[in-house]
């Protein structure tokens, strides 16, 4: 038996019944975002930071970060005074230098170094270098730092001397308190953090750390490279990507990059750089307070908290080993 073959409907496409006059179509626009959900990208604009910039350019989803430990000296203390006494020297000595943690404004009414409002500070002393972390990595980091500092005792740690330290790229001069007593303890820090640095794929502290808190900073001049003057490169030494001054610590800061070459003379204007710290300040600073510094009294104080700064918030906790021994002998 045969089948018959049918034949195909024919359909006339759209554009076949369109008329040839016909208008063309708009087409819709989608609505704009509501402002809320934009996120902003982040723009480096030195004159908001005091003539610093980032060092490394922003990558969305990625959090800088790096682990300290806190120290808050409050008003009307030995080393409050002393800091302040040492500020107000440093100030006279490089008049472009500014405090660690004030915000200098580029004004003729600028205030010295000095906090006038008699508030607290609170120094750094840093256990890591400056770090990224991924989204999904600030969590794991986090319990990390707790449990470091659920089996850690607090410990008494003192300051010794005082250092210039400059940065890997000659950007930013430090001047710093250096850690005399307490290094085995933060020793011991470095190596319960460093197989979570590692397993984050994280670079390690610095294998000779010299630990320091730093309270004050200035810009340094990036044409005045220490490279083309033969007479100053025997007076600097390499600390492991940070140039430490002869007679001076190393440190493990890293800080902001250069300013773009269209800017520099504007930003020369309103944040005068220096090719380098005097030679005279370190000298002046020990010879003047370093009896000061060193003693117990005054530079003594104790570590008894650990924190990491996760981009923009901050966390911490009490070392609390002792406790936990006891706990677990009871």
């Amino acid at each position: 038996m045969k089948r018959t073959s049918r034949a195909l409907v024919a359909y006339s496409s759209s554009e076949d019944e369109a008329p040839a006059d016909a208008p063309e179509r708009k087409k819709k626009k989608l609505p704009s975002l509501a402002s809320s959900l934009i996120v902003p990208i982040p723009v480096d604009d030195a004159d908001l930071h005091q003539g610093r910039v980032r060092a490394t350019p922003h990558v969305e989803g990625q959090y800088a970060a790096y682990v300290y430990i806190p120290l808050v000296v409050p008003p009307k203390t030995a080393l409050y005074s002393l800091v302040d006494e040492v500020l107000d020297v440093t100030k006279e000595i490089v008049p472009t230098a500014h405090a660690i943690g004030e915000i200098a404004s580029c004004s003729r009414n600028s205030g010295g170094l000095a906090n006038s409002s008699r508030k607290a500070r609170e120094l750094h002393l840093s256990l890591t270098r400056p770090i990224f972390l991924r989204a999904h990595q600030r969590e794991e980091f986090k319990q990390a730092i707790r449990l470091i500092a659920l089996r850690q005792t607090p410990f008494q740690a003192s300051f010794a001397t005082f250092s210039e330290l400059t940065n890997d790229e000659r950007t930013r001069a430090f001047l710093s308190l250096e850690v005399g007593a307490g290094h085995h303890e933060l020793r011991n820090l470095l190596s319960a953090l460093s197989p979570t640095l590692q397993s984050l794929r994280q670079r390690d502290f610095y294998s000779q750390p010299r630990f320091h808190v730093s309270i004050a900073w200035a810009l340094l001049d990036p044409d005045a490279s220490v490279n083309e003057d033969p007479d100053t490169q025997g007076q600097l030494r390499a600390y492991e990507g940070v140039i430490a001054v002869e007679g001076t610590s190393g440190s493990n800061l890293t800080s902001s990059g250069d300013i773009g070459g269209s800017n520099k003379e504007l930003q020369a204007k309103c944040f005068p750089r220096v090719p380098h710290f005097p030679s005279e300040l370190i000298p002046t600073l020990n010879q003047r307070f370093g009896a000061g510094v060193s003693s117990a009294h005054t530079g003594g104080f104790g570590a008894d908290t650990i924190a990491v700064k996760i981009g923009k918030d901050i966390f911490s906790w009490p070392f609390q080993g002792s406790h936990v021994i006891l706990s677990q002998s009871l």
